[in-house]
């Protein structure tokens, strides 16, 4: 199995591992900020470990910039793929209740915005579905589309393409460093 391989798969295990023990001890449940930092720290772990074992098994002063990038993203795609489908599971089946208390703070915050007169007119005037509706019918419309839009399937959605355009960022920043900085004396006889 190729290095990369490898650290995409420890790195994305040793991520879903981390979570579900935040999870047990009921710790950052309500905070998305900090698991995604240690996320994105685990996908850059994967793609720099990947990249530099790649290049130590082929010969550091050997292939050309785009190959760095493909071995790079060997890493990082599998990551990608495996914590975005884990963050899927884990939203809709392990852990449905951060979905449901996302749509219960912002409906709370709508009912609360729905109690004004003006609001309610705003939302008539910028949005013409909801010119002809009761205010019950409005909430329920935006309901629904809050529901859609935190549910499972979409942050699983988002997740695998901003995770992927992480992924090709930093595969192309870490073959910049590693070929201009790092191993520059490997690359300065051969360019």
């Amino acid at each position: 199995m190729r290095p990369a391989l490898k650290f995409a798969l420890l790195f994305s295990g040793a991520w879903m591992l981390l979570k579900l023990i935040f999870l047990y001890f009921n710790i950052f449940q309500d905070d998305v900020v900090k698991p995604g930092l240690i996320n994105n720290l685990f996908l850059l772990l994967a793609i720099s470990l990947g990249l530099y074992y790649e290049k130590k098994k082929e010969g550091f002063g050997t292939g050309t910039p785009l190959s760095d990038i493909k071995n790079a993203l060997t890493a990082g795609a599998p990551y990608v793929l495996i914590v975005s489908v884990f963050m899927f599971f884990y939203y809709d089946d392990i852990n449905p209740s951060f979905i449901e208390n996302r749509v219960t703070e912002r409906m709370d915050i709508i009912y609360g915005e729905m109690e004004s007169e003006a609001y309610v007119d705003t939302l008539r005037v910028h949005n013409p579905e909801f010119r002809v509706m009761t205010k019950e019918e409005i909430v329920r419309d935006i309901k629904s589309d809050t529901e859609s839009a935190l549910s499972a399937k979409t942050l699983f959605v988002f997740s695998l393409l901003g995770l992927m355009v992480m992924a090709l960022t930093y595969a192309i920043f870490l073959t910049v460093i590693y070929r201009k900085i790092l191993l520059k004396d490997f690359y300065s006889s051969t360019e």
